[in-house]
């Protein structure tokens, strides 16, 4: 089965940057970022940090939570493509706990 990748949160960043026809040295004098710290993370080779998250809410009015989600929908993907989990052994007696402890709705 084929895994959604979900796309860098930079993406949006320079679909902004196009849309809106404004340079990303202006718009990162606007964030009070750096225009490489701002190019690195447009590009998606930085991650949104939440002190960028924190600024890109302030300036282009997308939630600083959103950002994060997606940021963190990015990095989660990539670890599942990279880490090998082949030798870790999942404890079932600690699942069945949890499940157990849940109580029903």
């Amino acid at each position: 089965m084929a895994m959604f990748n979900p796309p860098h949160p930079g993406g949006l960043i320079s679909e902004y940057i196009e849309d809106n026809n404004i340079g990303l040295r202006v718009l990162a004098k606007e964030l009070g970022v750096s225009p490489s710290a701002l190019s690195k993370v447009a590009s998606g080779k930085a991650s949104v940090t939440p002190e960028m998250a924190v600024r890109l809410e302030a300036g282009l009015g997308i939630a600083a939570r959103l950002w994060l989600s997606m940021q963190a929908a990015c990095d989660l993907h990539k670890a599942r493509e990279t880490t090998d989990v082949s030798g870790v052994h999942l404890h079932a007696g600690v699942l069945a706990a949890s499940v157990q402890d849940r109580p029903c709705k």
